[in-house]
């Protein structure tokens, strides 16, 4: 199996999106490093898991939390084959003029800093393995732009194209011949998370703006953005780097 044995990082492992690429590649014998700030989700997602899977503390804003984390990684493996860059938050709907700063510091420490911080630790423990692979969980919100979501929008816009460096700077290594391929994926309205039940609930028009302006006129189920998550880490996209892709539903192409 692909996966069997392989040592991968999911940041923002312990529910949503993450937990179900976690439970994919459990399912596929992978060994997995869950990094989240929150023990409580983190349990619970231990349980599900099982002895395939180990929690490490690790807030992505803070470049010091990162390096810890990594530096458990490294301690305990020989070394690092995948990883997935997960962990997202976003602030309250605001337009930019009274956007809070401290929502914006937050959204962008998280969605952006945090990637970087991650990526500089991921590049380097992987950069020895013929077929490693990243991928940056992005949103279509960086693909599309939308109003009242300043800092998210930005934040995933600045990684896609963060990606996009990383790919062009590790796709071929001169000394060894080896890669590592960095991309993205861009899902659309996905349910759990920040679409919650309660968070859907609490801002009725804008979970039916999100639904009607999709194509396919639903939510995405964390398992379906989790597939293409899995296949950008495989074999079968071996020549893909660089991408963004988007699986959204045809959010990006039914705003119009």
């Amino acid at each position: 199996m692909e996966f069997q044995d392989k040592n991968i990082v999911i940041t923002g492992g312990a529910s949503g999106i993450g937990l179900a690429v976690a439970k994919q590649l459990a399912k596929a014998g992978a060994r997995l490093f869950l990094m989240s700030r929150n023990q409580q989700k983190a349990d619970a997602a231990l349980e599900i898991l099982g002895a395939s899977a180990q929690f490490i503390f690790c807030d992505v804003a803070s470049h010091t939390s990162v390096a810890a984390a990594f530096a458990t990684v490294d301690g305990e493996v020989d070394q690092l084959h995948f990883a997935i860059n997960n962990a997202g938050i976003t602030a309250p709907y605001a337009p930019i003029a009274t956007s809070a700063p401290q929502d914006w510091d937050r959204v962008i420490h998280t969605n952006l800093n945090g990637p970087f911080y991650c990526l500089q630790k991921e590049l380097e423990l992987i950069s020895q393995y013929p077929d490693g692979a990243i991928v940056n969980v992005s949103s279509c919100a960086g693909v599309m732009p939308m109003a009242n979501q300043a800092a998210y929008v930005a934040s995933k816009t600045a990684l896609n194209a963060l990606t996009q460096v990383a790919a062009m700077e590790n796709a071929c290594d001169s000394e060894s011949g080896f890669a590592v391929r960095v991309n993205a994926v861009a899902p659309g309205p996905t349910l759990g998370g920040m679409n919650s039940a309660e968070r859907l609930a609490a801002h009725p028009e804008n979970t039916q703006r999100k639904r009607d302006v999709t194509a396919m006129k639903r939510f995405a189920h964390p398992e379906e953005i989790a597939d293409a998550i899995v296949f950008l880490l495989s074999r079968r996209s071996s020549y893909i780097t660089g991408s963004v892709l988007s699986a959204d539903g045809g959010y990006h192409i039914g705003k119009f």
